[in-house]
């Protein structure tokens, strides 16, 4: 729990009537400021533990830590759980070949009428499945491990603070080798978020969550940022437009005795008109040329009808309980579809953008090096006099890294580089190793550092181009002079090399520093001749 004292007594009260035999409740506390350590104090029988506020993926490392049983189950402070949850959830996982348990995340019958409206709004915690029985992916409000699963992958990420910690663990558990599956019968109340605001809150964290993911499962996403999913998404709101109704096959003359239901899939493409993307890239483009090109305004105006249009259509199709229904139900669900993919898309490019991935003690000693005459390294070689195995030199290198509090990816198998480590907010470097074995035990490594513009690079560049295109082919005809704007483009470019440039050279300097640690020699120029390594 993280400030969760509105729903939190109504959890901890369910957590102590399970019908299950023998368990233990942990409540890890990630420094909560409100009342949630007096409401904890109530429940002797649970066992509390306070902590600073370190983010999702550490409390749940802790709760993984203090407890005692072999099965590690979770749930958050905004649920309340069935009596039967464990029962069946964990039937399910000990009657299977599978090393993780998910199940069903039910809104409350007693949860306010805003939040009926979330429920059915996307973004919401989704489970995925495979198959019938075999997920994807389980929501982190509702999912139970074996202990040695979560250990052979080295528990949960700490990177993920707000969100994403249960989809990077379920991606990390299946690249295991490990199955994933689902109990429909155990499940839990999911409290949604009661107002639009926290409701937005909760959507920018996602957002932030889906680029580090990006970040470290690439091969996860599209070119837009969005998710790949292989399973069906299961959840209560739509992730498209129905164009056509669900059929029922009764058999011939009415005579199946099992009557099926054949949904069809969604409309997904659809909802392409409602992205940050799709907003930015065409229908804010036309209404801007509209003011010069009057013409061009119809065409504007329908760009954004059909998004709005989209979104009404999911809004008119959405499935609210009668009980629960209001007259501005629907219209608030069409405002939440509008605005949840702007909100989302704006904090994940946000957040892709500012990040500060190079430390600040670090980028120090990068002018300095940046001022030396020599040429960036993009190509380092170095002897070994006695044998040096390149994955342990890896994992140094990572180590220092690490150590240095430098952001950086390793290959997951599928990329053509062994670590993608990231600079400034304007570069990044793909760092790939090879060696070549020498006669009596001797090697050669050879270290390519291969440098690159980061998005917010290319975002700047392409923008700042399209900005003068325009300006020049509206204005030259007034002033020629207009002209002279375009070099500008290329100064830039420059500008943003140089900070490539940079990055190669601390880099080098790094792999230098790990190099002469174990006694290898840089090969300069053919000769075999030390190079001064950068001290850290």
């Amino acid at each position: 729990t993280y400030n969760g004292a509105r729903t939190l007594k109504v959890c901890l009260q369910s957590l102590t009537k399970l019908n299950y035999p023998n368990y233990e409740v942990v409540l890890v506390d990630d420094g909560s400021t409100d009342s949630s350590p007096e409401i904890a104090s109530e429940f002797k029988s649970i066992r509390y533990i306070r902590q600073k506020n370190f983010g999702l993926s550490v409390a749940r490392n802790t709760g993984i830590k203090a407890s005692t049983g072999e099965i590690v189950a979770f749930t958050d402070s905004d649920c309340r759980a069935d009596e039967d949850w464990l029962y069946y959830l964990i039937s399910d996982l000990l009657r299977s070949e599978f090393a993780a348990m998910g199940g069903h995340n039910f809104l409350p019958p007693e949860d306010s009428w805003i939040a009926t409206s979330v429920m059915v709004s996307p973004g919401g915690p989704a489970h995925v499945m495979l198959t019938d029985h075999e997920a994807e992916h389980i929501p982190g409000c509702n999912m139970a491990f074996y202990k040695w699963a979560l250990e052979e992958i080295g528990g949960f990420d700490p990177v993920f603070t707000k969100a994403g910690d249960d989809v990077d663990v379920c991606w990390r558990i299946q690249q295991a080798g490990l199955k994933i599956g689902f109990s429909s019968s155990g499940f839990v109340w999911h409290y949604r978020r009661s107002t639009v605001e926290a409701y937005l809150k909760q959507q920018r964290g996602y957002g932030e969550a889906e680029a580090l993911l990006s970040r470290k499962h690439p091969e996860y996403f599209n070119l837009l940022g969005g998710s790949i999913w292989h399973g069906r998404i299961y959840t209560a709101a739509k992730f498209g437009v129905m164009l056509r109704r669900p059929v029922i096959y009764h058999g011939l003359f009415g005579s199946g005795f099992f009557q099926k239901l054949y949904n069809p899939a969604p409309a997904s493409l659809l909802m392409l008109f409602t992205t940050l993307e799709y907003h930015v890239l065409v229908t804010l483009p036309l209404l801007v040329l509209s003011s010069s090109f009057p013409f061009l305004f119809p065409v504007a105006l329908t760009s954004l009808g059909l998004s709005v249009a989209v979104c009404v259509a999911a809004a008119i199709q959405s499935e609210i309980p009668r009980k629960k229904r209001q007259f501005w139900s629907k219209p608030l669900v069409a405002l939440l579809f509008f605005l949840q993919p702007i909100v989302r898309g704006f904090a994940r490019y946000q957040w892709r953008i500012t990040v500060r991935s190079m430390p600040e003690h670090v980028s120090d000693r990068y002018e300095a090096r940046a001022r030396s005459s020599e040429p960036p390294p993009e190509m380092l070689s170095y002897w070994s006099p006695h044998y040096v195995d390149r994955y342990d030199l890896l994992k140094e290198i990572l180590q220092k890294l690490g150590e240095l509090g430098w952001q950086h990816k390793t290959d997951t198998g599928w990329s053509n580089h062994d670590v993608e480590i990231f600079g400034n907010i304007w570069s990044r470097l793909f760092l790939t190793t090879v060696t070549e074995d020498l006669e009596g035990g001797k090697r050669v490594f050879r270290c390519r550092l291969k440098s690159a513009w980061s998005l917010s690079a290319k975002i700047l560049f392409f923008t700042v181009f399209a900005v003068e295109i325009l300006v020049v082919s509206l204005l030259v005809r007034i002033q020629p002079w207009f002209w002279m704007l375009l070099p500008t483009v290329a100064i830039l470019g420059w500008m943003l090399e140089q900070q490539t440039k940079g990055l190669q050279y601390l880099i080098g300097a790094l792999v230098d520093h790990v190099a002469e640690n174990r006694g290898m020699i840089r090969l300069v120029k053919e000769n075999i001749l030390p190079a001064p390594a950068e001290k850290f």
